[in-house]
């Protein structure tokens, strides 16, 4: 049973009484139901009520409360701090409204995939729609991949794209009823950044990394799936990252011993500034959630990771994300609310992808093997250790992740959404000059082009489901920009080997200090370099070099 709410202090960042005080308790108090609730979800399969939390706070989401905080985040004389915990605030209200207006869309889609089945040849019984992910990546046979893609695209076309075109639709007829003048500017004010400048950085980034990316995908497909490039199908791509051929070095119960691991050698521990443990729930429950999660119920004093063992980098890499969530949550020493719980994602989730990218670094990837011989002599275990030659394919592997994941991201993701929200043609001019009047043949261009693979019509109607709210889209690329900008700055600081440095962990420290208040280009100016994606390039390609097969040797 739940305790009962205590009721929250308003956040006074003056001497004045706050006259939004109010709407801001409520918030505050809603979120922390939500979030408990999120986590008993997760771990233990409680049906999920979060609709019915938002009953009776129709005042609080309404269009008259986000009105009124756009116009408290202009009035003159409030201090900066005020100022920005007011516009996190007012993005928090626009955003639950739209969702809340939409959710009915969300439901109906996500109920219709909850029941929709496909039929696999050499399966006897129908597959669910929701289990297409895990099986096309255990998949070993390329045909049966495609086939599995096939299927899913089906149900894509038939059931779900109907459904989210009606969204879609009414997403924006909401935010122009806002005041905005259209979704794009929502999120952008969303997001606290502009879609043009990053869109052209990503342009010259796909450009730039081309050929290596080229290159490296037809080096690491033939040796991890045994599949020549220019026979290489966007259903692969799962199997390929899944790592199938490292999976031993990574069994199912290591992922918290080697994460707290990874952070004592910065000098990190997995406590709260407030003095409280880190809760980590990695019970194998049947009915949790698979995939690993984070949430500050109150930052810092209560944060959760919730992780279901299962072997593999795949896993091991998104309980190192979550854990930089964690990490964040457990260090944020501010006492605003909002820079707590709200504003952008970037920073949070360039920390989580920071810790991620650890697994592509040599470096690391040594001292992960001695990690695991210790852990092995302690346990008295057997589990295999990487060999130089595992460490530097791996290393490559990642490498060819991240290239992938970043022009998906900065280029791919960022042109076809800015279309499909209703964007104007200024915003993509000259990174994309080709008709964009067919969302599904723009989709199968832009990303056929990210890939460097070819898109076929059922790949292509993809172009509904693989869309995020509100540019999220945005704060990954921008996530992803920051994590390799902070891997690049932490080695000119403290070394290669900036994992064994203290020193390292006291600035991340400093870094996550005011939350969500501190901001992608706040760190940037930190490590005395622009944000942009440079230090990206920069890195990837040094990654690339220093794992290079010596002269004479085959990949």
């Amino acid at each position: 049973m739940l305790a009962p709410l205590l009721l929250v202090s308003a956040l006074n960042l003056g001497a004045a009484p706050d006259p939004l005080a109010a709407p801001r308790a409520e918030a505050e108090a809603l979120v922390l139901i939500q979030q408990t609730l999120q986590w008993y979800t997760a771990t233990v399969g409680e049906t999920s009520i979060q609709a019915e939390t938002y009953l009776g706070h129709d005042r609080l989401f309404s269009k008259e409360t986000i009105a009124r905080f756009r116009k408290a985040a202009k009035e003159p004389g409030i201090s900066a701090d005020e100022r920005r915990a007011r516009e996190y605030f007012q993005a928090y209200l626009a955003n639950e409204y739209l969702s809340q207006s939409t959710s009915k869309y969300d439901d109906r889609a996500q109920n219709a995939a909850l029941q929709a089945t496909v039929r696999l040849p050499w399966m006897k019984d129908p597959v669910p729609y929701k289990q297409l992910d895990l099986i096309v990546a255990d998949e070993k046979d390329a045909g049966r991949r495609a086939e599995i893609e096939k299927a899913r695209s089906e149900i894509q076309k038939t059931v779900l794209n109907p459904i989210l075109a009606e969204k879609e639709a009414m997403a924006q007829k909401l935010a122009r009823a806002l005041g905005y003048r259209s979704y794009v500017e929502l999120s952008e004010e969303s997001r606290r950044a502009q879609l043009r400048p990053f869109m052209v950085e990503g342009k010259r980034f796909l450009d730039a990394t081309d050929a290596m990316f080229k290159e490296l995908l037809a080096e690491v497909t033939q040796r991890e799936l045994g599949i020549p490039a220019a026979q290489l199908r966007r259903s692969d791509f799962n199997r390929l990252f899944k790592a199938p051929r490292h999976e031993r070095f990574f069994p199912a119960d290591i992922a918290v011993p080697s994460f707290k691991a990874f952070l004592a050698g910065m000098g990190i521990d997995f406590k709260t500034v407030a003095g409280t443990e880190v809760r980590v729930d990695d019970a194998v429950n049947p009915l949790k959630e698979p995939r690993a999660a984070c949430w500050g119920i109150r930052v810092p004093s209560d944060v959760r990771v919730n992780v279901k063992p299962l072997p593999g980098l795949d896993s091991l890499g998104v309980f190192f994300h979550e854990g930089g969530h964690a990490v964040m949550f457990a260090n944020t020493t501010t006492k605003v609310w909002e820079f707590q719980q709200l504003g952008p994602g970037a920073l949070t989730e360039g920390l989580g992808e920071t810790f991620r990218y650890a697994w592509a670094d040599p470096v690391w990837l040594r001292r992960y093997r001695s990690f695991v011989q210790a852990h092995n002599a302690e346990t008295k275990r057997n589990d295999p250790l990487m060999s130089d030659q595992d460490i530097r394919e791996l290393s490559r592997l990642q490498a060819l992740y991240q290239l992938y994941y970043l022009r998906r991201y900065a280029y791919a993701k960022l042109v076809y959404e800015s279309v499909l929200h209703g964007g104007t043609p200024s915003l993509w001019k000259g990174i994309y000059d080709r008709p964009t009047g067919d969302p599904m043949a723009l989709y199968r261009d832009v990303f056929s082009t990210a890939y460097a693979v070819p898109m076929d019509e059922s790949d292509a109607l993809r172009f509904r489901t693989d869309v995020d709210d509100t540019f999220y889209s945005l704060d990954y690329a921008r996530s992803f920009a920051l994590a390799h900008l902070m891997s690049e700055g932490m080695r000119a600081k403290f070394g290669a080997d900036w994992y064994g440095s203290p020193a390292a962990g006291k600035l991340i420290k400093t870094i996550v200090a005011e939350g969500n208040k501190t901001e992608a280009e706040d760190v940037a100016k930190l490590f005395g370099v622009p944000f942009d994606l440079r230090p990206a390039e920069a890195r990837l390609r040094r990654l690339v070099a220093e794992t290079a097969a010596p002269p004479g040797a085959r990949n």
